[in-house]
């Protein structure tokens, strides 16, 4: 079933209201004032059903000049809208600039209502209908329907509901908003009140998904948590809400206070917010000056109003009539997606200067007037799905991305954005990496890094043939003083003259997947390549014969690695400590304790000495295996602690038993 929001425009006493009242019997004009001015001063909302059983919720906008800010909260969530005009008054002050920001927020849905047709001449209701029609010449409401009505007498009013039955039946799944099982749920607050024995209570128009009753959320930018306690939609209980319902949300965990018109309520799952994004912005035509860099003005999105500076990056100045593509710095964070239309006035809300839709919603800050800017703008506005991931991998510094970020520019659901992830990756344009974390990067990146580490490993083995491996955290410090050199604008990862960051997450990810390649192989914390194996020059070939025959010869009552360098003085120095670590890391040599190593063979002798002693008495006493080994207690207790540390034995005050007895 469809949910459709219907919203009203037009001039102040066109009768909107009025009209409301006539399709729906719902008087939307709520606080006294109102009744007692007669005019509309905050949003209203009515609601009626069309012939097929769905549900279309009205949203009446005020029509005075000094209530703009209102009529943008209601027109953010329209579908359709209804411009009205007075027959007998025709286009007014309102009325121009009302279906500018419609044309602005590009609600191509609508009906041209001529209203008040009872105290109207025919010649006043034929000229005001041909002046809406040509009003609406040129903008995203051209080709709409006109219907002529009299909320007093009934006339016209059930040609009014089949038009807009016609035009609900028109829409294309592009005018809708995203359907409920496939986008982002996010409810724009535009009314804060409470209930008493219920407490805070917010309204709006939900788009993008579906909130449920007793569901965790987010209120932004302010960062607030709550839980849904209760849902009305279209003044009736629901356990959800879903896209294009007028919904009420009685909020747990948060006062009235803390909220205000503007707010977003949204899923656990969107927590960013931003004060800089790239735009692309349409001046009006009747828009008095020209847009100057820097200016301050109003940005308004969704429900929300902030002040901001407007950065001209490839023109001097825009003038009416003009588009271009901006960047604006937020006073004041806000939640925002990418296409998301936006509209600003000018500092003193007097006029409306124009509006757009977000290319970048995380931008960076970009150097103005240069070739590199513009083309980079350029791509944003015209990129497709595709090309927005490829955008969102390139503009970052960052090797993996986490796929949340992508939400943000492709607001859809989990079912379309994996599908959209898996296409890039059978194209081999990307990676998704293994784990709960949900992290992606540029195919072309990684290859990059993996030939950049593979490349230093096998020059740290080239300079150090007797080592084993480079420890991870001077590979990973090698890795970032390469990436912070490259400069050239072929290397993909050269991001406008700025390093690309390969954090530890990054890192680790990284080394994993060469490990599961079989390119390079990790021991304890060092890494080398799969294919390395340490190899000995002829002098240092005969140094480790000479270690090796003197640690068999000693037995367990080995030498230290001083004692080595002392005996073998006749070499360099250097050189017998570079082998003797060799013979560590290959195996030869096992350090049992600190400073004491033995040969292996040595080791795996008495470690048969000491199961064979064991197996025949069912215990041995350090004195007894001292005695046995023919050492002193300095050799026999590291020896002897070292097997209980293997599970190989194990202690009970002075003895030690096998932990499996071994026939």
């Amino acid at each position: 079933m469809r949910n459709i929001i219907i919203g009203t425009a037009g001039h102040v006493d066109h009768g909107k209201t009025a009209l409301i009242k006539a399709l729906t019997g719902i008087e939307t004009d709520r606080l006294a004032e109102e009744k007692q001015r007669g005019l509309s001063i905050e949003l209203g909302f009515a609601y009626f059903d069309l012939p097929d059983g769905s549900r279309a919720g009205i949203v009446d906008v005020p029509g005075h000049e000094r209530f703009i800010r209102q009529m943008l909260s209601g027109a953010y969530g329209m579908d359709l809208v209804m411009l009205v005009l007075d027959a007998r008054e025709g286009v007014e002050e309102q009325t121009l600039e009302h279906l500018e920001i419609l044309d602005l927020l590009g609600i191509s849905a609508g009906i041209l209502v001529v209203t008040k047709c009872d105290i109207a001449t025919p010649e006043q209701i034929q000229d005001s209908a041909a002046q809406a029609t040509e009003i609406v010449e040129g903008t995203t409401l051209e080709g709409a329907p006109v219907v002529c009505v009299s909320a007093v007498t009934g006339e016209g009013i059930d040609e009014l509901k089949q038009t807009i039955v016609q035009q609900v039946d028109a829409l294309s799944v592009q005018q809708l908003r995203i359907p409920t099982a496939e986008g982002i749920p996010r409810l724009y607050v535009d009314r804060v009140f409470t209930i008493s024995g219920f407490g805070a209570v917010v309204t709006g128009t939900l788009i993008g998904g579906r909130l449920n009753r007793e569901q965790q959320v987010n209120i932004l930018p302010k960062g607030l948590q709550a839980r849904i306690r209760g849902i009305q939609v279209h003044n009736q209980p629901a356990d959800f809400a879903v896209s294009g319902q007028r919904t009420a949300l009685n909020l747990s965990g948060v006062r009235k206070e803390d909220i205000a018109r503007g707010n977003v309520v949204c899923a656990e799952k969107i927590s960013r917010v931003t004060d800089n994004i790239d735009v692309s912005l349409k001046v009006l035509s009747s828009f008095p000056r020209m847009l100057e860099h820097w200016m301050r003005v109003r940005f308004y999105v969704g429900t929300s109003e902030s002040f901001c500076r407007i950065v001209l990056l490839t023109d001097e100045a825009l003038l009416p009539g003009d588009s271009g593509r901006i960047q604006l710095r937020l006073e004041t964070a806000a939640l925002t997606f990418r296409s998301d239309r936006f509209i600003i006035r000018d500092f003193s809300a007097q006029y409306t200067i124009g509006g757009g839709f977000v290319l970048n919603p995380f931008a960076t800050k970009h150097k103005r007037f240069t070739e590199e800017t513009e083309k980079t703008l350029r791509k944003w506005e015209e990129a497709d799905d595709n090309e927005v991931i490829r955008l969102v991998i390139t503009e970052s510094r960052k090797l993996c991305l986490q796929e949340s970020l992508l939400r943000y520019y492709l607001p859809y659901g989990d079912k379309k954005l994996d599908e959209l992830l898996k296409n890039l990756q059978g194209q081999n344009k990307i990676i998704r990496w293994p784990g709960s974390d949900k992290m992606f990067s540029s195919s072309q990146r990684v290859s990059e890094v993996e030939n950049i580490i593979l490349q230093n490993l096998s020059r740290f083995h080239a300079d150090n043939p007797l080592v084993a491996g480079q420890n991870a955290a001077q590979v990973k410090a090698e890795l970032d003083r390469n990436l912070s050199g490259a400069k050239s604008p072929l290397s993909p990862l050269y991001q406008m003259g700025e390093k690309v960051e390969v954090d530890d997450i990054s890192f680790e990810k990284i080394s994993d997947r060469l490990i599961r390649a079989g390119k390079i192989v990790k021991d304890g914390n060092l890494l080398r390549l799969a294919s390395h194996q340490i190899t000995f020059a002829e002098q240092e070939q005969k140094i480790k014969d000479e270690i090796e025959k003197i640690f068999l010869q000693k037995g367990i009552s080995s030498p230290s690695k001083e004692e080595i360098i002392e005996t073998l003085k006749a070499y360099p120095e250097k050189e017998v400590e570079k082998t003797f670590y060799a013979l560590v890391q290959l195996g030869t040599l096992i350090q049992i304790s600190e400073g004491i190593f033995l040969h292996t063979q040595t080791l795996q002798d008495n470690i048969k000495l000491l199961k064979d002693a064991i197996n025949q008495n069912g215990k041995i006493a350090t004195a007894e295996f001292r005695e046995l080994a023919n050492t002193s207690r300095k050799y026999a207790v590291p020896f002897l602690e070292y097997c209980d540390s293997q599970g190989i034995t194990r202690r009970e005050g002075n003895y030690r038993y096998l932990r499996k007895r071994i026939m």
